[in-house]
């Protein structure tokens, strides 16, 4: 199955059970920022390997070999997840939500209204 990373998140030292319940809020600001992942894709955690220890990344996987990653949704998944950790947006991405051409743009607009 392919696989992309979005990135790490999580509190250094707590439980899987709690990175786990970290990982839940972590995917739905992503899908709330960015939007459902493309049909036939979805976000998931997965434990990496490291001789100091495991560690929880975010990646989205797909089941068709031939299928190329979305490049741009991945971008937006990486900048989500920075402000998710760090509270404002990363400052080497560009500013995609005010990008005309996105779709989802309208719906976040709309959702700051509120």
């Amino acid at each position: 199955m392919p696989s992309e990373i979005i990135g790490e998140f999580g509190t250094p030292g707590l439980s899987r059970k709690r990175l786990s319940a970290q990982a839940v809020v972590a995917i739905r600001h992503i899908v709330k920022t960015c939007g459902p992942p493309p049909a036939e894709m979805e976000l998931e955690v997965q434990w990496q390997e490291h001789e100091l220890g495991n560690y929880p990344v975010i990646v989205l996987l797909w089941e068709d070999a031939m299928r190329a990653a979305p490049g741009r949704y991945l971008s937006k998944c990486e900048a989500a997840l920075f402000e998710f950790e760090n509270g404002e947006p990363p400052p080497y991405m560009p500013c995609w939500w005010y990008d005309e051409d996105d779709e989802g743009e309208s719906d976040r607009e709309e959702e700051s209204d509120e």
